[in-house]
């Protein structure tokens, strides 16, 4: 009885071998078709094809088709024709873009005007410089052509091209900010103990020129003090803090949220 187990259980342990044998051929034919297929040799393919039909005893062949796919045959991809939609600008935006294109004319008139009385007057050429930003149009007024270093008070000279440029912005309703600044040289004077000071002092200067000698309205105007805390030029050349001694006079644009605090 015992050799009577010990043989069946042999017997199944075989069967059990042979087919997991028969697994592992079988993959292993799966995958050499696979890899014959990704190379595209019909030739080749052909001939593998026969040689797993023999093995396996099929009676029929495997055709390989030589022929090209009809690209032709293959149904085009149809994209609809979209028109495009009309954009349509309201009329409280055409109003706003009128506004502010005639602001636009606004500023290159008042720049052309000041450019003009410059050019009259040699001492005056390097004694401003106009730009727009995007805060406005900002007329920067040169410090050692409009004053005495460490002093406030503005120059009598430059006292007609600033009265020009008061009066042609009075023309407009734009709000005006004075904003004065310095070089990073310290001051340390019993009128000015400090460049903040004397920027804020040179700032309220211009302001109370416009006031008293066009009777510019107080109500459009602002004046502030920056000292040496935000320069245009490097102050460790005698040019860089030339250029960083200066008054700007802004003429804020009424687009760009620029206008001055109200009551």
């Amino acid at each position: 009885m015992r050799k009577k187990k010990k043989i069946e259980e042999g017997t199944s342990k075989d069967r059990w071998m042979i087919s997991y044998g028969d697994f592992l051929t079988t993959l292993l034919s799966f995958f050499i078709v696979m890899f014959a297929i990704s190379k595209v040799n019909n030739v080749r393919l052909k001939e593998l094809a026969v040689s797993i039909q023999q093995a396996f005893g099929a009676n029929k062949f495997i055709t390989v088709s030589k022929s090209k796919p009809n690209i032709a045959s293959t149904p085009k991809l149809i994209v609809p024709k979209v028109a495009p939609s009309t954009f349509r600008v309201s009329q409280s935006n055409k109003k706003l873009i009128k506004a502010e294109r005639y602001e636009v004319k606004v500023f290159n008139n008042i720049e052309g005007k000041i450019k003009a009385f410059v050019s009259g007057n040699s001492a005056y050429k390097s004694s401003l410089k106009i730009y727009k930003s995007t805060r406005g149009l900002v007329i920067s007024l040169k410090g050692s052509s409009f004053f005495k270093s460490g002093s406030a008070r503005i120059l009598k000279e430059f006292h007609p091209l600033l009265l020009h440029i008061a009066s042609e912005l009075l023309k407009v309703k734009n709000n005006i900010a004075i904003e004065g600044y310095t070089d990073s040289t310290p001051i340390h004077t019993i009128k000015y103990p400090n460049n903040w000071m004397l920027s804020t002092a040179r700032a309220v200067s211009v302001l109370r020129f416009f006031t008293k000698k066009v009777i510019f309205p107080p109500t459009r105007l602002s004046a502030a003090g920056y000292g040496k805390y935000r320069p245009v030029a490097t102050n460790k050349t005698a040019q860089g803090r030339a250029l960083n001694r200066r008054v700007n006079i802004v003429v804020l644009s009424t687009f760009l949220n620029n206008e001055l605090p109200k009551s």
